[in-house]
């Protein structure tokens, strides 16, 4: 079952490879409780808490503490993130279908054609006049 949410550019402070930060990605998945596993009512719920943070917008903030030494309240952030409701796979945009491409008529390669034949100039003539259509 693909996640419900996730987030895939997502960085830990001092995790590092070679003095560069790494690039990770979380998933998560909306859980019914073990003893409703395969139920109906608890899919069709998760379905719909699924829906509405998809129609609303809504994100999941998660925020990861580590333990540093043994004081009391010594737990620093060493991250934050969203996590994005992801797109049904159904919503997602599909490629037009395949059969109905039809490859560009070919187009003709230019060739460079031969310059035209010129014609020895003829001395300059009047040019016959014709007469108006109203006078014919």
């Amino acid at each position: 079952m693909r996640p419900q949410l996730g987030n895939n550019n997502l960085q830990i402070q001092g995790f590092m490879n070679n003095g560069q930060a790494v690039d990770m990605a979380a998933a998560a998945w909306i859980n019914e409780p073990k003893e409703m596993k395969g139920d109906p009512a608890a899919q069709a719920a998760i379905q719909q808490i699924h829906d509405i943070m998809l129609q609303h917008r809504l994100t999941v903030n998660i925020s990861i503490q580590a333990k540093q030494g043994e004081e009391r309240g010594s737990w620093p952030k060493i991250g934050s993130w969203n996590l994005f409701p992801n797109r049904k796979p159904e919503d997602q945009p599909q490629q037009p279908p395949q059969q109905n491409y039809q490859q560009p008529p070919q187009q003709q390669q230019w060739q460079q054609q031969p310059a035209p034949q010129q014609q020895p100039q003829q001395a300059w003539q009047q040019p016959q006049q014709q007469p108006a259509p109203w006078q014919r």
